[in-house]
């Protein structure tokens, strides 16, 4: 993926991006196999009213899974390219489509997908529960979930990051990241969180 720069002001990296008012799209790719990934680019400007069929289009190969955490286990729907849709559809998954949380989509073959909509401009609120859940920022942008994203850990918080075939975990233990430093998230990249208590994450982006 290419890097480009939202006209608005938002600079991206790894990502295609173009907008004239914070609208645009972003080109997300998938392995052959399970990748984390966020939607980024909402579809109406509220972080709310995202979908199954608008953050993941049509355009997919036969067989493709979508799976969403609920805290303690997967939801999966599988796409039918002959039908022309997904097996199921329900609240999980849906709730998985939104800006600062993501799913697994395991495809048959390596391809992309295209999120289409707004850049969440301003202030945004992340609920953090005890446990695992999948997280990621609400906008287009790559950096350090803590430096760059603003996420204030607890001792012993632990980010999972998906690399295609294991995850790689990094540990907060107080001063610093254990295993191999502060996560650093890719646009369209979600990644597992295993909070240690509960928190807000507050993420702040600007168009200027």
């Amino acid at each position: 993926m290419a890097a480009a720069a939202l006209a608005a002001g938002i600079v991206t990296s790894n990502a295609q991006v173009y907008s004239q008012n914070i609208v645009g799209y972003q080109t997300v790719p998938l392995t052959a196999g399970f990748t984390m990934v966020a939607n980024q680019m909402d579809v109406d400007g509220t972080g709310t009213n995202n979908n199954i069929a608008t953050v993941m289009g049509t355009n997919l190969p036969n067989g493709t899974i979508v799976e969403a955490w609920n805290g303690a286990s997967f939801a999966s729907t599988k796409w039918s390219a002959s039908g022309q849709k997904w097996s199921a559809s329900n609240g999980l998954i849906t709730n998985s489509m939104q800006p600062g949380v993501g799913f697994f989509v395991s495809s048959p073959v390596a391809t992309n997908i295209t999120e289409v909509g707004n850049v969440l401009i301003g202030t945004n609120n992340l609920t953090i529960t005890p446990g695992f859940q999948v997280v990621s920022v609400t906008v287009p942008e790559s950096g350090g979930i803590q430096t760059v994203f603003g996420y204030t850990p607890t001792k012993n918080d632990v980010v999972e990051v998906w690399n295609g075939t294991s995850f790689a975990s990094h540990k907060w233990g107080g001063a610093s990241w254990s295993g191999g430093g502060e996560p650093i998230l890719a646009p369209g990249e979600a990644v597992f969180l295993n909070a240690v208590g509960a928190t807000n994450w507050t993420q702040v982006f600007t168009n200027n």
